[in-house]
């Protein structure tokens, strides 16, 4: 039988396609690194969205924690990060005490404070009856998500870029209505305009200060 072979010139193209080339891997490389890297920014924003709804959980507790209070207390308006602590007003995981010291941190690895209240933020009659949570290190691109998260609860909010060093010692007597990114009325919605500007990324810092009064 006569034997049919392969050309000599097919087989040695053949054995020279058995491997990739250096552009087709330098492809497949940069491909793959583009996954990756989509990938990684996907998950930080996910992650971001639930240090978010955190936060934003933790609200509702220490307002229910604080009515109570509210209700049966003459002094409401003294009320302080420590004797809220006190009070069983946040998450255990998110206290710790240092003797007569106590430091609450949100999910976002900064701080959370309680201040009381004495300003008067709608012009009816006296001081509005409620409190002011001031959660810092909030992330520049997260600060207008915790701000409209908030919104439901809050009657008025500001945004600031410098964090408080210690625990506010005096209850709000004051504030500037121009800084305000919802309020002061009572019906008040969030100015968007504001909010953009307050939270937008510049050379202020990567972090700002969400402040948000809740009435009682």
């Amino acid at each position: 039988m006569k034997r049919h072979s392969f050309p000599r010139k097919f087989t040695a193209r053949a054995a020279r396609q058995q491997g990739y080339t250096l552009i087709e891997l330098s492809i497949a490389l940069a491909i793959i690194s583009v996954i990756i890297v989509g990938s990684l920014f996907g998950v930080q924003r996910i992650l971001a969205n639930n240090r978010a709804n955190n936060l934003l959980a933790e609200v509702p507790r220490i307002n229910a924690a604080l009515v109570g209070a509210a209700v049966n207390s003459a002094t409401f308006s003294d009320i302080t990060t420590k004797r809220a602590a006190a009070l069983g007003a946040f998450s255990p995981n998110t206290v710790a005490w240092n003797g007569d010291n106590v430091t609450v941190t949100n999910s976002f690895g900064g701080a959370l404070f309680i201040q009381g209240n004495a300003a008067n933020f709608d012009g009816v009659g006296g001081p509005d009856r409620g409190y002011i949570v001031i959660a810092t290190g909030i992330p520049t691109d997260m600060c207008a998500t915790v701000v409209n998260g908030l919104a439901p609860l809050a009657q008025a909010m500001w945004v600031e870029t410098t964090a408080p060093t210690a625990e506010p010692g005096s209850a709000l007597t004051n504030f500037t209505e121009a800084n305000l990114v919802k309020g002061p009325a009572a019906n008040a919605a969030v100015n968007l305009i504001r909010l953009a500007d307050k939270c937008r990324a510049d050379g202020e810092g990567p972090t700002r200060v969400i402040n948000a009064f809740i009435p009682l």
